[in-house]
């Protein structure tokens, strides 16, 4: 179940420790097989391969967290069962079931991903469509075998029938063998009142003194000689039956389990490789929860040796302790010079760069920003840690320079070199040296290399080199303890004198060794330590600055979102008024034409009641009150610029209005109409003259009152019923304009037509609160009191 691929060098998977991963991913699987495909990946040195591994993780981590569906890919070890069929061996019931699980997991899983409705599973599912599914075989299995060693009666006709038959000689033998046991003539022999067995024949136990006084044939004895245990001669052929049926029943399971063992044979290839594909498809879904906890992303990959790590995080390292790390090499530049004090972060980042990079290519999603990008490489190389061998006399340097040898052997344009304190273990001038030309030799191979340093000489070989980057691991500048992170274009000093005197070395001995150092060297340590202090004052003001720009950018957009809300609010506002004002006019026309319609049908009948009739509707039309700007025709329009106090003839709202103030810069004007204020564009306006808008034309009708005090009381007796409603009508509108809260009307008893009249009309009156009838003193029946509204 191995990769395909040529495998990355494997000293470099040690030292990454790319096996803890595997070991990590594989704590997720449900079967050993499939931890075991798990822990033999290797990473792909296929740039398809490896975007076809991450498609699949993507596709399984929809499935789970996406879609939420989590299939059980629990199975059993069927290596060697698939072995003995292949052979042709009978299988046990157990092994049989076994299988029968395969299928039925095979079918489950195939189930569960092709029911997830999404186009964009296609490889899972095309992957999932390999597995082999036969529900007549499963079926049968879990049909014909019930457990480890048992067979069930429905496996065959035959065994169902032989079953029974044992079923039916046991009843006889155990109903003879009650008769002794129950029998008064046999009960003083008995040494106890049961039926038992030896050597799978039915006995009953018998005092030893009393084992001739019932025929039949003696199979054991106690241990103490007390009982021995007879077989009467009754049922001993019944016991011989039961024996040919026992036989017959275990020859048709071994018929029942070869059948299964055959077919078993027939479908051993498909059965394996389904049997794979399980374990592949766990190891997937197993990479997936794994992304999972270490909140992993699906990055671009490419063959362009481009590697570009956003947010990185060590997965070996405690997620809650691990600091985030951005790097990249392989852009605008091949090298990479990582500077920075000890136990600052700068092997880790080492390390960082080829984990990260194993993972992708072997499928498992790295714990980065989605946005980052790794390569396929064709191999990767470490130089990483002290690898000193006593035994092959082997020094710190030798055993760095051993390893180097072999890299450079090896190398080749798309691989990727992670090298620690490059040219360290020896002289510091002849380390630094050769740490340069080394350096020099990759570059002309055109590989990817990051490598670690405290040189000065390296530091200052990338300053002059425009293929070189540098990145520095930054510090506190206060107690000079590491923070972890990497700063990309940084150089750090290794700040080793000032990391002894906070550790507590002596002062004086201090002190010593910075007189000690060349001029040369302090000259250029201070440099760095002034580009660090500049670079983190320029950082503080970068977040400053940030923070006011923030400030007001949400300042503005809030003040633009409450602007464009207002404005919204305005024209709603504005268009409400416009269409109120349209329908209110409408309205009152249509009632007015239907009033005067109904009153020349009325004129013409003539009659009494018509006349009636028509004094309603017009005293009606009375309570009617329009409102019409004069025709814009009927004003002379004016030339000259619009201003404060003009009256206007707005066109949109075929009205008049008069202006309260003008905006040049907008172009528009506040216009009052009535009692309401707009906003108008000036192009809609036209400058009139005539008098004030307030003086409109007025179609009004309006009750005139006298100066008579009013009454509370309203006499209807002897009028009819219509001009009694109509005169009542008339009263309640001037009880209403009185702010009178009751009134009284007095209908009279009579025969009670006029009262239910005027109690219908005022249950229908939207003046009405509430009426109820007279009582004694206040005229009873013959008056109806009103609370009006």
């Amino acid at each position: 179940m191995a990769n395909k691929y040529n495998f990355i060098n494997r000293k470099s998977l040690k030292v990454l420790e790319y096996d803890k991963i595997l070991g990590a991913v594989a704590n997720y699987a449900s079967s050993s097989h499939a931890r075991e495909y798990i822990t033999e990946l290797r990473p792909s040195l296929d740039l398809g391969e490896t975007q076809y591994l991450l498609d699949l993780t993507h596709q399984a981590y929809r499935i789970m967290f996406e879609f939420c569906v989590s299939p059980s890919f629990s199975v059993d070890e069927v290596e060697d069962i698939l072995a003995a069929a292949e052979k042709h061996a009978v299988l046990s019931a157990g092994d049989i079931l076994k299988i029968g699980r395969i299928l039925k997991t095979a079918r489950v899983i195939y189930n569960n991903i092709n029911e997830v409705n999404d186009d964009n599973l296609g490889d899972i599912k095309a992957l999932a469509s390999t597995l082999f599914i036969d529900t007549e075989l499963e079926k049968n299995i879990y049909e014909s075998i019930l457990g480890e060693n048992e067979i069930s009666d429905n496996a065959s006709p035959a065994l169902r029938s032989v079953r029974q038959s044992i079923k039916n000689c046991n009843d006889r033998i155990r109903q003879k063998l009650m008769s002794y046991i129950t029998s008064s003539d046999y009960s003083n022999y008995l040494q106890d009142s049961l039926i038992t067995m030896r050597n799978n024949r039915y006995v009953i136990p018998l005092k030893s003194e009393y084992s001739r006084q019932i025929k039949g044939l003696v199979h054991d004895q106690s241990a103490s000689g007390a009982t021995v245990y007879v077989e009467p001669m009754a049922i001993v052929e019944m016991n011989n039956e039961l024996r040919t049926l026992v036989a017959e029943e275990n020859n048709e399971i071994e018929r029942i389990l070869t059948f299964f063992s055959q077919k078993i044979a027939y479908e051993c290839d498909r059965l394996k490789e389904s049997y794979d594909t399980v374990a592949k498809l766990d190891g997937i879904f197993a990479k997936a929860r794994y992304a999972q906890e270490i909140k992993g992303a699906k990055v671009k990959v490419n063959k362009d040796g481009y590697v570009n790590i956003i947010a990185g995080r060590h997965p070996l390292i405690d997620k809650q302790k691990v600091v985030p790390v951005s790097i990249s090499v392989g852009g605008d530049y091949n090298t990479l010079l990582i500077t920075g004090p000890n136990t600052g972060g700068k092997t880790v980042c080492l390390k960082l760069v080829g984990i990260l990079s194993l993972m992708a290519a072997s499928g498992i999603f790295p714990p980065c920003d989605p946005e980052s990008e790794i390569a396929v490489f064709d191999n990767v190389f470490c130089d990483i840690g002290d690898e000193q061998n006593i035994e092959q006399s082997l020094s710190t340097f030798s055993s760095h320079m051993t390893n180097l040898i072999y890299i450079c052997n090896h190398v080749s344009k798309n691989c990727l070199l992670l090298l620690d304190e490059l040219g360290g273990g020896t002289d510091p001038a002849e380390g630094s040296a050769l740490a340069i030309s080394l350096i020099e030799y990759f570059k002309s191979k055109g590989c990817k290399t990051v490598t670690s340093t405290h040189y000065n000489e390296l530091k200052e070989y990338s300053f002059v080199h425009n293929d070189i980057a540098t990145a520095g691991m930054d510090f506190d500048p206060i107690t000079f303890a590491p923070t972890y992170k990497l700063i990309m274009g940084h150089t750090s000093s290794s700040n080793a004198l000032e990391i002894a005197t906070v550790l507590g070395l002596k002062k004086e001995i201090v002190e010593d060794a910075r007189g000690r150092l060349s001029q040369e060297k302090v000259a250029f340590d201070n440099i760095i330590k002034g580009a660090e202090r500049a670079r983190r004052q320029a950082k503080e003001y970068e977040e400053l600055t940030k923070a006011d720009y923030l400030e007001a950018k949400n300042a503005l957009d809030e003040v633009k979102k409450t602007q464009n809300e207002l404005n919204i609010q305005k024209q709603k506002l504005e268009e409400k008024m416009r269409k109120s004002a349209k329908e209110l006019l409408g309205d009152y026309i249509d009632e007015a034409e239907e009033i005067v319609d109904e009153l020349k049908e009325l004129v013409k009948k003539g009659d009494e009641q018509a006349l009636f009739e028509a004094r309603k509707l017009k005293s009606k039309l009375k309570d009617i009150e329009i409102f019409a700007d004069k025709p814009a025709s009927s004003h002379k329009e004016i030339a000259g610029k619009i201003c404060k106090g003009d009256n206007v003839y707005i066109q949109s709202l075929d009205c008049i209005g008069e202006v309260v103030s003008v905006n040049e810069k907008k172009q528009e004007c506040q216009v009052r109409v009535g009692i309401m204020t707009s906003n108008i564009k000036l192009k809609d306006c036209k400058r009139i003259l005539c008098e004030k808008p307030k003086e409109q034309a007025k179609v009004t009708v309006t009750k005139e009152f006298s100066n008579k005090p009013f009454s509370f009381e309203i006499n209807l007796i002897g009028q009819r019923v219509d001009e009694a409603l109509y005169n009542l009508d008339n009263y309640m509108s001037e009880a209403l304009l009185h702010n009178c809260t009751e009134i009284r009307v007095v209908h009279g008893k009579g025969t009670g037509i006029l009262r239910k009249a005027v109690q219908n009309y005022l249950k229908q009156s939207p003046y009405v609160d509430s009426f109820r009838q007279g009582k004694y003193g206040e005229g009873e029946s013959g008056v109806t009191i009103v609370t009006l509204k």
